[in-house]
């Protein structure tokens, strides 16, 4: 699961569609395997991974609930635009 969790949150974080979907598995995915890990069901050679995945995973929501309130608060890049030409 580390390693799934691992390119989930690569993918999510590289990929421009469903960056939040990948990313809340990535989420779910390390944080399971860390518990399985810290329970010693798992081997400690994951751990890694798993806190890779996570934070890849979190960035990436991140970046997309960014990315959405941008959108929905002030308009996206019709902004952008009315200030580069002096609005």
């Amino acid at each position: 699961m580390a390693l799934a969790a691992l390119i989930l949150g690569i993918f999510s974080f590289c990929c421009c569609c469903f960056n939040g979907v990948t990313g809340v598995l990535a989420i779910i995915l390390g944080s399971l395997e860390l518990g399985r890990i810290n329970r010693s069901a798992s081997s400690e050679r994951g751990r890694w991974m798993a806190v890779a995945g996570i934070v890849l995973g979190i960035i990436a929501v991140v970046k997309d609930l960014a990315g959405a309130l941008w959108i929905f608060f002030f308009g996206g890049l019709g902004v952008l635009q009315g200030i580069m030409q002096g609005y």
